[in-house]
């Protein structure tokens, strides 16, 4: 069980979106993104033809967190290392032996690690840093099974989730998922004889599902009945780590897909519609959505309560994770 000692995030002001790629284009970069994002790029140079945009374009616009364009992928994260610095005492921050960081777009300056970055911002020279990468937005699930060991020997890890959109990467797949911009950051132990902080994480999984290859070929329907079965997997599985049952869950916080595909995959666990703390149009927040979800729980709790949620997310590149977490109000 990981202790939740601290969440904090920075969400970039919302605008209007109505398009399927990102407006802002990554300048110079194109030798990199070819290989390494080939997932969210049609034909591997982001143009898109007349049928592809009919086919992928959402049905109405979304209110999307959109970083300016002098705002990086690593700005975002020290904005949101900067705020948790303002929650957690100087002496419990000075205590972190690993730092990591996930994201899933690439926009960084060449040469630049932004685990490496926050490690200087935060000085602490003995904190190991490294990255998890080609994760697509499961990053954070993804980390958390290598956090789990390092915690289990006594680590203490600040982890990070980060993501600017850049053209010619996809922010919209239709009505089933619109990706926006954003950063948080979550303090991990596993001391269970300190202040209760925010609660823990219970237990986590992925499922690796059979690669995508060519996401943009299909049809936003058709995409989700493929995102289906590696949601479902890998929520059941966070469940029976847990060792709860579908039963005990007070609410299901999964990343922002249509309504119809996060009810479809609560029909499978046999958790009811109610239990669903949002539902309605809204964006993706990308790497950082699953603690940008508990953050909002949290707020809602009245003083003195404690929720277990479920949080899910599905990537397109054929993989999905899930976490069950007991949130506890704040003072």
């Amino acid at each position: 069980m990981l202790r939740i000692r601290a969440i904090a995030s920075h969400v970039p002001d919302t605008t209007p979106f109505r398009a399927v790629q990102a407006q802002e284009k990554n300048i110079g970069y194109g030798h990199l993104l070819y290989k390494s994002a080939v997932f969210s790029m049609p034909r591997g140079k982001g143009r898109i033809d007349a049928e592809e945009e009919r086919r992928l374009l959402p049905t109405a616009s979304i209110a999307l967190p959109v970083a300016p364009p002098l705002q990086s992928c690593a700005d975002l994260a020290l904005e949101a290392v900067t705020r948790l610095r303002q929650q957690v005492p100087a002496e419990t921050l000075a205590q972190v032996t690993h730092i990591v960081v996930t994201n899933s777009a690439l926009n960084q300056r060449i040469n630049e690690s932004v685990a490496g970055r926050i490690q200087h911002a935060l000085g602490l020279p003995n904190a190991l840093p490294f990255a998890i990468g080609q994760s697509g937005t499961c990053g954070v699930f993804n980390a958390l099974t290598m956090i789990e060991a390092l915690v289990s020997l006594g680590g203490k890890v600040l982890l990070v989730a980060s993501d600017k959109w850049l053209y010619p990467f996809f922010r919209a797949w239709g009505d089933l998922v619109v990706y926006g911009d954003g950063a948080a950051a979550i303090l991990l132990d596993g001391d269970a004889q300190t202040t209760p902080g925010w609660g823990a994480i219970r237990a986590s999984a992925v499922h690796y599902g059979a690669a995508i290859d060519n996401p943009w070929g299909l049809t936003p329907a058709a995409l989700a009945e493929r995102l289906h079965p590696m949601a479902v997997n890998a929520a059941q599985t966070a469940i029976e780590r847990s060792g709860l049952k579908a039963s005990d869950i007070d609410w299901v916080l999964p990343a922002g897909f249509s309504d119809s595909f996060t009810l479809g995959v609560s029909r499978e666990l046999g958790i009811a519609q109610e239990r669903h703390f949002e539902l309605g149009a809204r964006a993706h927040h990308s790497s950082a959505a699953p603690l940008l979800s508990l953050m909002r729980l949290r707020a809602t709790l009245p003083q003195g309560k404690t929720a277990t949620a479920l949080l899910w997310d599905a990537a397109l590149c054929g993989t999905a994770g899930a976490i069950v977490a007991e949130i506890q109000a704040g003072a």
